[in-house]
């Protein structure tokens, strides 16, 4: 199963990250990866969290974050939810998830768990050749 970026801007965000902002070692962490998934893809989400999310040294202060922070609803989920899959530091619940959010970070929160169940891959796959007409 293959996690989904939410449109062509957030896959360039993503990678720009993971290449100009990421320490070796956790390129490929499922649990940070997992966190830029979910900053990269909502704008106001990743001016919020990223004074608190170095993953050139590998810190999340995800508690300073929280009280420093105030989040709408919906961005709470998703905080929650990156701190969660960072290092269990909350408890985001599911109903919150399925009944909270909007369809897009729906898509977001749905798919950052995907990327943390299975990571990226490290192969090289051939890409799939579309003849349009």
């Amino acid at each position: 199963m293959k996690f989904e970026f939410l449109n062509s801007e957030h896959e360039s965000n993503f990678t720009k990250y993971r290449v100009e902002n990421m320490g070796d070692r956790f390129r490929t962490s499922k649990e940070y990866l997992s966190v830029v998934y979910l900053m990269t893809g909502n704008t106001e989400l990743y001016q919020k969290m990223n004074p608190y999310f170095n993953a050139r040294s590998g810190e999340f202060d995800s508690n300073k974050m929280f009280v420093e922070q105030d989040f709408c609803s919906g961005l709470s989920i998703l905080a929650k939810l990156a701190a969660h899959l960072f290092d269990s530091n909350e408890v985001v619940q599911p109903l919150d998830i399925i009944s909270s959010l909007d369809e897009q970070s729906f898509k977001l929160a749905l798919n950052s768990m995907i990327l943390h169940r299975f990571g990226v891959s490290t192969s090289y796959d051939i890409p799939e050749e579309k003849l349009f007409m």
